[in-house]
C-alpha cells in the first residue's frame, strides 16, 4: 500500500515540575479522496471541524484513527492523538492549537509541535475544512415549497381560542396574508366544544375547518382499513378518559391528516403577536449553544423590553421549514448581517449530510416558559443570562418568584439538533415520517424531538429571532429546594432512544423508527434489576449534570451574589441527592414503565404504516 511518511524530532522537556511527553514520532497518511489545501498558509487560514473520530489501538504507543465523515485515516503516536483528540468543534488551527495546548497543560515551547501536528492531520483529512463540510449537503435545488397549514389545538379553553383567534385576525388584516387554518378540537364536555365554536364565529374571515375529535371519523376509517393494527390505532386516537390528559392526541391527528406535507403547530395559550428580542444580532447562527433567558415582574415589562416587531411569523417559518440544508446554507450566507458558525459538537458531522432538511422551526418564548414541575434549565444558565444577570442582580429572584421570562437566541439560529417546541409556535415538516408521542402525559415535545432525532440523524431546525406572547391561565406549581423530584418514566424513553440511535444501522426513516420500536418492546420485557439500573442512572445522569452547573456557577467569580443566594439550597436539596436511597426515590415504579414502553414501541412499529397510508388518502 502506498504512503507518505511524514517525520517530526520527538518531543519530551523536563521542567523543575512537570515532566512532559507527547511522543510525537513518525505516522503513516492514507491516501483519501477529498484533495489536500495547496500550501500551509491555507490550511492555517481555514476554519476546521473535529469531528468524533475511531481509533483503533496498533500498539501500546500506535493507533489508526479513521474520520468517519470522509474515510480519511491516518497511523498516529499515542503523542499525536492526544493532541489531535484534544481539538473539538470548529475553528482554525491555531483555535484548535490553543485548545490543544490548554487541555494538555503545554508549555509554549511545544506550541510549535502541535501546530505541526495539526498542520498534517488537517492535509491529511483528519480535520475537515468547512467548505469540505457544508459540501456533504449537495447542490441547492432552490425550490419554493407550498404555504403551511396552521393548526391549533384546545381542550377546553375557550376563552383562549377566542383571544387567539382575534390575534390571528388583526394580523391577517395588518400583513393581508391569508392562510389554511384548522382548528383540532379534544375538549371533553360539550359545552366547551359549543363555547370553541362560538369562538370561531367570531373570527369570520380566517379560512379556518373544525375538528371535532369527539366524532372524528379518522380513527375508525383507520381501523376499517388496517384492521390488524387497531390496538396502535386506538392508542393514539383515541379519546381521553376525564383525568387523562392527551395533548399529544391532536398533534397525532395532525401528523396523520396532513402526512407528506408541511404545517405549523400553535397553542391556544398563545398570542400571534411577534415581539422582538431583548438581546438582538443580525444575520444566521449556526451552532448549539444555550438559549438566553431574561426574567420580568410583569407582563408590562416585559412587553417594553420586548417591543412589537411588524412581520408575518408564518411567513417566516414557512421560509425555512422543510428546506434541504444545501438551500438553508446558502440562505444564511445571504441574509443581512451575514451567517456565523459557532459551536458544533463532533457527535453532530453527520448532520452534514445529502438528507439534511430543516425538520422543525421554532420561535421564542416571552410569558410562561412551558415547563413542568421542573426543569434543569432553571438552574443551568447559559453565559448570555449570567452576563445578564451580572448588569442586573436584582432581577434574580425574579427567577422563581415570577414565571414572565423571554427565553431565545439573539440572531436566527440554525441548529443541527432537533428540538421541537410546542409551546407557543413550531413547524412541522411532515413531508418524511415525525415520531409520535405518548397519547397520554405531558412532555410530548421532548419525546418526539428525540425519537425523530433517531429517525433522521440529519435532521436540522430553525429558531426564528422573535417571540410570541405564552400567557397561561394560571400559575404553575415548581419545584422547590425541599422537595423531592420523581423522574417521569417518559425521561426513560428519551435517555433511551438517545443510547440506542447510534446503534441502529438502517437509512430509511421508516425502518429506523420500527427498529427502535422493536428495542422498546424489549426494554419492557427487561427484568426488574436491569429496569431499575437504568431508571436510576437515567436520573444520576440528570441530576448530576444539573449540580455540576450550580456548582460551576458557585465557584464563578463573576456570578452575582444574589443569584448564587438562590442557587446554594440547591445543592442540598433531596431534588438533586446523588445518593442510593435518593436515587430510589426518584424513580417511579416499574409496572407503569413497562407498559408504557410496550405500548410506545408497538406504536413505533405500526407509525410508518399508518403515515404512509395517511399520506396516499389525504394527497
Amino acid at each position: 500500500m502506498s504512503h507518505v511518511e511524514c517525520r517530526t524530532a520527538p518531543l519530551s522537556v523536563a521542567s523543575r515540575t512537570r515532566v512532559y511527553s507527547y511522543d510525537i514520532k513518525p505516522y503513516v497518511v492514507e491516501p483519501w479522496s477529498a484533495p489536500a489545501p495547496a500550501c500551509k498558509a491555507a490550511v492555517s487560514e481555514s476554519r476546521w471541524f473535529a469531528p468524533a473520530w475511531t481509533m483503533l489501538s496498533l500498539s501500546p504507543r500506535r493507533c489508526l484513527v479513521r474520520n468517519p465523515l470522509n474515510g480519511a485515516q491516518s497511523e498516529l503516536s499515542s503523542g499525536e492523538y492526544a493532541v489531535l483528540s484534544s481539538c473539538e468543534g470548529i475553528g482554525t488551527l491555531a483555535q484548535h492549537e490553543e485548545r490543544a495546548a490548554r487541555a494538555l497543560s503545554a508549555p509554549d515551547v511545544h506550541r510549535a509541535a502541535f501546530r505541526e501536528v495539526l498542520q498534517r492531520c488537517a492535509s491529511s483529512g483528519l480535520l475537515v475544512s468547512l467548505p469540505d463540510l457544508t459540501a456533504r449537503f449537495g447542490t441547492a435545488s432552490g425550490s419554493d415549497l407550498p404555504a403551511p397549514d396552521i393548526v391549533v389545538r384546545s381542550a377546553g379553553r375557550p376563552g383562549l381560542l377566542e383571544r387567539l383567534l382575534s390575534s390571528a385576525s388583526r394580523l391577517q388584516e395588518r400583513t393581508g396574508a391569508a392562510y389554511c387554518w384548522h382548528m383540532l378540537d379534544d375538549s371533553r364536555m360539550a359545552e366547551d366544544r359549543r363555547a370553541n365554536r362560538e369562538a370561531i364565529a367570531s373570527a369570520p374571515k380566517l379560512d379556518l375547518t373544525y375538528h371535532d375529535l369527539s366524532v372524528e371519523p379518522l380513527e375508525n376509517e383507520l381501523v376499517a382499513a388496517l384492521p390488524k393494527l387497531e390496538p396502535e390505532i386506538r392508542s393514539l386516537l383515541q379519546a381521553g378518559r376525564p383525568e387523562e390528559y392527551t395533548c399529544a392526541r391532536p398533534l397525532h391527528f395532525a401528523l396523520l391528516r396532513f402526512a407528506g406535507q408541511r404545517f405549523l403547530h400553535l397553542d391556544d395559550d398563545a398570542l400571534v403577536e411577534p415581539r422582538r428580542p431583548p438581546l438582538s444580532e443580525s444575520g444566521v447562527e449556526t451552532s448549539v449553544r444555550a438559549e438566553a433567558a431574561h426574567w420580568y415582574a410583569s407582563f408590562e415589562a416585559a412587553f417594553a423590553a420586548c417591543p412589537d416587531v411588524p412581520l408575518d411569523p408564518f411567513a417566516a417559518h414557512a421560509r425555512w421549514l422543510g428546506m434541504p440544508l444545501a438551500d438553508a446554507w446558502r440562505r444564511a450566507q445571504s441574509e443581512p448581517g451575514g451567517h456565523r458558525v459557532g459551536e458544533i459538537p463532533p457527535a453532530l458531522g453527520e448532520t452534514f449530510a445529502p438528507q439534511a432538511r430543516v425538520l422543525f422551526t421554532g420561535t421564542h418564548v416571552l410569558g410562561d416558559p412551558g415547563w413542568g414541575t421542573f426543569s434543569g434549565q432553571q438552574l443551568a444558565l447559559s453565559r448570555e443570562t449570567l452576563d445578564w444577570l451580572a448588569a442586573n442582580p436584582g432581577a434574580a429572584p425574579l427567577a422563581f418568584e415570577s414565571q414572565i421570562q423571554w427565553r431565545g437566541w439573539p440572531a436566527l439560529q440554525l441548529a443541527p439538533q432537533l428540538v421541537l417546541s410546542m409551546t407557543t409556535l413550531s413547524g412541522i415538516d411532515d413531508s418524511v415520517p415525525i415520531a409520535p408521542a405518548l397519547r397520554v402525559g405531558r412532555a410530548t415535545d421532548i419525546i418526539v424531538s428525540e425519537v425523530t432525532r433517531a429517525a433522521h440523524p440529519a435532521g436540522w431546525r430553525a429558531v426564528l429571532p422573535f417571540a410570541l406572547p405564552h400567557l397561561r391561565d394560571g400559575r404553575r406549581r415548581w419545584l422547590e429546594p425541599s422537595q423531592t423530584y420523581v423522574v417521569r418514566p417518559t425521561r426513560l424513553l428519551v435517555t433511551f432512544a438517545r443510547l440506542r440511535a447510534p446503534s441502529i444501522r438502517a437509512e430509511d426513516p421508516s425502518e429506523r423508527l420500527a427498529t427502535l420500536g422493536e428495542m422498546f418492546v424489549d426494554l419492557a420485557a427487561a427484568g426488574d434489576a436491569t429496569l431499575v439500573a437504568l431508571l436510576e442512572e437515567q436520573a444520576a445522569d440528570y441530576m448530576s449534570r444539573v449540580r455540576f452547573s450550580v456548582s460551576e456557577q458557585l465557584d464563578d467569580p463573576t456570578v452575582p451574589d444574589a443569584w448564587k443566594a438562590i442557587l446554594e439550597p440547591w445543592l442540598d436539596s433531596p431534588a438533586l441527592a446523588l445518593d442510593a436511597a435518593s436515587l430510589r426515590r426518584h424513580v417511579v415504579p416499574l409496572d407503569g414503565v413497562r407498559a408504557m414502553a410496550l405500548d410506545y414501541g408497538r406504536t413505533l412499529i405500526a407509525w410508518p404504516t399508518l403515515w404512509k397510508h395517511c399520506r396516499e388518502r389525504f394527497q
